[in-house]
């Protein structure tokens, strides 16, 4: 089956500090990186060239962009505010959710459907690299260490596996 340009989720999540009345309804959706680059190079902008001060260009963009299935989650105005993306050989990378919506849930979905779409290519395992700031967050998904500490533009990360039964 073909995933892209389906939508593969619609939730909602509380966002404000009412619990009864401040939901707001998002959708993930499957596309190809020549049909949303421009949405998902703007996101990846703000997050990892403002927010984080990532200078590398292939921070924002890489040769593989256009052979990865890529994830975009939109808020209920069809705004592109998280984007995603997982190889063919399984490995995630590109994680971006917007600063106004960070802590909510959406990076865990977006990261739940991405492990979903790297089981379902039949992978051994999907794999990524997160920095350490972020471990807690991924070994919450059942990532596990797989290799050293390493420096990315000033910012030790490492390599995380999740294994697949």
């Amino acid at each position: 089956m073909d995933i892209f340009g389906h939508e593969l989720s619609r939730f909602q999540l509380n966002t404000g500090t009412s619990y009864e009345t401040d939901f707001e309804t998002f959708t993930v959706q499957a596309t190809r990186w020549k049909e949303s680059c421009n949405e998902i190079l703007a996101v990846r902008h703000k997050v990892f060239t403002i927010e984080q001060h990532f200078t590398e260009a292939k921070t924002l963009y890489d040769l593989r962009d256009n052979n990865c299935y890529h994830l975009v989650v939109r808020n209920s105005e069809a705004r592109v505010i998280a984007t995603g993306r997982i190889t063919p050989k399984g490995r995630i990378g590109k994680l971006a959710v917007l600063l106004p919506y960070r802590g909510i849930g959406i990076g865990s979905r977006m990261l739940q459907l991405l492990v979903q779409v790297g089981e379902s290519r039949l992978v051994d395992d999907v794999s990524l690299t997160a920095e350490l700031s972020d471990r807690n967050f991924f070994d919450q998904h059942k990532f596990r260490i797989s290799g050293p500490v390493f420096m990315k533009q000033g910012v030790a990360h490492q390599m995380l596996t999740r294994k697949f039964a």
